[in-house]
């Protein structure tokens, strides 16, 4: 049987082209397999690019680079399968995978290929690895093998990937700072993981380590974004859950408070939803890349507006209070109870708490959102829930 390098040795004479920003994404692997899978994802890369700009332009894939990715394509699993036969399973990311599939299926070698209709603009890895094998995993314990990651949401700053932990089966969340961040921006990617990590609380997102060879740490996996499960259940989600999930994000926006700390980022995507069986579900706040410690110069210098929910009350971003937090926070519970973006969408008694939470007189606003939270919980249900028609 042909043994594993000899066959990673044949092909790295047509695949060593690779630019720096590729190669860095396989440094840990042996020097000529990296370079086999970062030229392999680089090509491959340049060819849906060119094929995104094409599906503005006609639709029409032109001939040459057809044939050039069918040959890509054929040698990918040509590689793959002498592998195999070495011994070495080499794995694609499932969203590559599909790709490479559907291309197949409709790539022709003479005269271009019609882009099918239904076929959406490509989502472009440039940050985390599309290949992998069994026999070869990265050094560092701190991040779990590539074949494993699997892209679940983008911020400013940096990437969020899943994966499932090969020891206990869970799924753990593993957030990347991308490379092109500033030292400042990268300094506060840091200082959220020292954050995280200092809090435990049900209704805080937990980090668990930092690796700092690959500038990402790991935390816990939640399933979606407040958002996405309010847009989702919100024609069969009952007063009573809206309640519950309501003061679960409360009570974690409070244990942040007491602990000195100012959020300044809160919206319906930076709160996470984990579920359970027979729909229970659990609210979790996250992202606190933003967030302001009254102890420390570093959250305090700039009077750049930032955030998602910015209240209208505010004229410099350093000096953002606890009111503002309780601003976002209204913003927050309105949506909740009513499945729309736009505050003044909750009538009755819920309306009420979420005019004072946001009102323009910041005087007039609850002061803490201690005060905020006995309100909520003392509210009854006096209107009906949206019913028949679709969240914004």
């Amino acid at each position: 049987m042909v043994a594993a390098d000899q066959v990673i040795a044949a092909y790295a004479g047509d695949f060593n082209t690779a630019s720096p920003e590729y190669e860095r994404l396989y440094e840990e692997y042996p020097d000529e397999l990296g370079m086999v899978f970062a030229t392999i994802q680089e090509q491959l890369n340049d060819h849906f690019k060119f094929m995104n700009l094409k599906m503005g332009m006609g639709r029409h894939f032109n001939a040459e680079d057809s044939r050039q990715l069918i040959q890509l394509i054929r040698s990918i699993n040509e590689f793959r399968r002498n592998l195999k036969q070495a011994g070495v399973q080499m794995a694609i990311r499932d969203d590559y995978e599909k790709l490479l599939e559907t291309c197949r299926a409709f790539l022709v070698p003479s005269g271009g290929s019609p882009i099918p209709p239904e076929m959406p603009d490509i989502e472009i890895e440039r940050f985390e690895p599309v290949f992998s094998t069994s026999e070869w995993a990265p050094k560092s314990a701190s991040t779990p093998a590539p074949q494993q990651l699997v892209l679940v949401g983008e911020g400013s700053f940096a990437f969020v990937h899943r994966y499932v932990d090969d020891t206990y089966g869970i799924r753990v969340a593993v957030k990347r700072a991308k490379p092109n961040i500033s030292k400042r921006d990268l300094e506060r990617f840091r200082k959220e993981f020292e954050l995280m990590k200092e809090l435990d609380f049900p209704y805080i997102v937990r980090a668990y380590a930092y690796d700092h060879a690959r500038e990402s740490f790991t935390m816990e996996f939640c399933d979606e974004t407040l958002g996405n499960y309010i847009q989702r259940v919100n024609q069969t989600l009952s007063w009573g859950s809206r309640k519950r999930v309501a003061l679960q994000f409360l009570y974690g926006l409070n244990y942040l408070h007491t602990k000195g700390m100012l959020h300044r980022d809160i919206s319906r995507n930076n709160v996470l939803v984990r579920h359970f069986d027979q729909g229970a579900v659990l609210v979790k706040l996250s992202d606190f890349g933003l967030h302001k410690d009254p102890d420390s110069d570093f959250t305090a210098v700039t009077t750049e507006m930032k955030g998602s929910i910015i209240d209208p009350a505010l004229n410099s971003f350093k000096d953002f209070a606890a009111t503002n937090d309780i601003y976002a926070a209204g913003v927050v519970v309105s949506y909740i109870f009513s499945g729309r973006i736009a505050i003044g969408s909750t009538p009755g008694a819920v309306g009420a708490v979420v005019a004072r939470a946001t009102d323009s007189n910041v005087a007039a606003r609850y002061m803490s959102i201690a005060e905020l939270i006995r309100d909520v919980e003392a509210l009854e249900q006096d209107a009906p829930i949206p019913s028949g028609e679709s969240p914004a």
